[in-house]
């Protein structure tokens, strides 16, 4: 009987600690795909954009603002991704243009100048693994770098070339 339940323990720990890692990862993917729609609507729709967390409903949602000057009122957009973080996964961390926001509720959405702002998000899991997503003002999708992985991407700041004089270099 020890032997059978020596012999189910090996086999159910691993698979038990690859599915929290799973979910962690299927996580981060559906955040950064909620971030790369986010971006892509600003950058194609006229309309203003919003990313909105409800920590008690624990979804992630794109939203886009609709209607004419007296009746707008913000709506999920259509064909987006909303994520629903597991109980074990949650923000740790959410900072926008570099103001601290609380990780329970937040709302950030691009203005009416058309400039979006810069977003750095932590996710985290209760069971190990964590990560950063940023997707900064300029870039076309999220940036994404796991606790540990030792290929980790940089942010790369956008540089003003008029301001370092590389535009009276000949190309």
């Amino acid at each position: 009987m020890a032997v059978i339940l020596v012999l189910l323990g090996t086999m159910v720990v691993p698979r038990m600690a690859g599915t929290a890692k799973s979910e962690f990862l299927v996580a981060v993917e559906g955040v950064s795909a909620c971030l790369s729609t986010f971006a892509f609507q600003e950058a194609t729709d006229e309309r203003l954009v919003a990313l909105s967390f409800d920590g008690t409903e624990r979804q992630l949602n794109v939203l886009q603002l609709r209607g004419d000057a007296a009746t707008a009122e913000w709506r999920t957009a259509p064909m987006t991704p909303s994520v629903v973080l597991p109980p074990h996964i949650s923000f740790a961390m959410v900072s926008i243009d570099g103001a601290s926001m609380s990780p329970d509720d937040w709302f950030v959405s691009t203005q009416p100048s058309g400039s979006r702002p810069s977003i750095m998000l932590r996710l985290e899991s209760d069971r190990g693994p964590s990560a950063e997503i940023a997707l900064p003002p300029h870039a076309l999708g999220p940036i994404v770098r796991r606790d540990g992985d030792p290929n980790a991407p940089t942010i790369r700041e956008p540089a003003d070339l008029d301001g370092m004089g590389a535009d009276r270099e000949a190309w």
